[in-house]
């Protein structure tokens, strides 16, 4: 793997971990309700678009789902 891939690999996994934290720290505090996080993930979804038929966009659509699964699961 090259530095680059790398590099763009680990700034993938950063961004979605300081944005999986916001939302669930804004749910947390009350900011932001249950509905209001899970049309986040919603549109979250949404704007992978057509990098969704990837293998890359099959697995965050994956992980998006399980977001909305378990903490931001409607039957709470």
């Amino acid at each position: 793997m090259s530095d680059t891939e790398t590099q763009a690999k680990a700034t993938a996994l950063a961004g979605g971990a300081i944005a999986s934290a916001l939302l669930e720290t804004l749910f947390d505090k009350g900011t932001l309700s249950l509905d209001e996080s899970r049309s986040v993930l919603d549109r979250a979804i949404r704007s992978l678009g057509l990098v969704m038929q990837t293998p890359e966009g099959m697995s965050a659509v994956s992980l998006i789902g399980a977001l909305q699964r378990g903490k931001f699961s409607a039957r709470r």
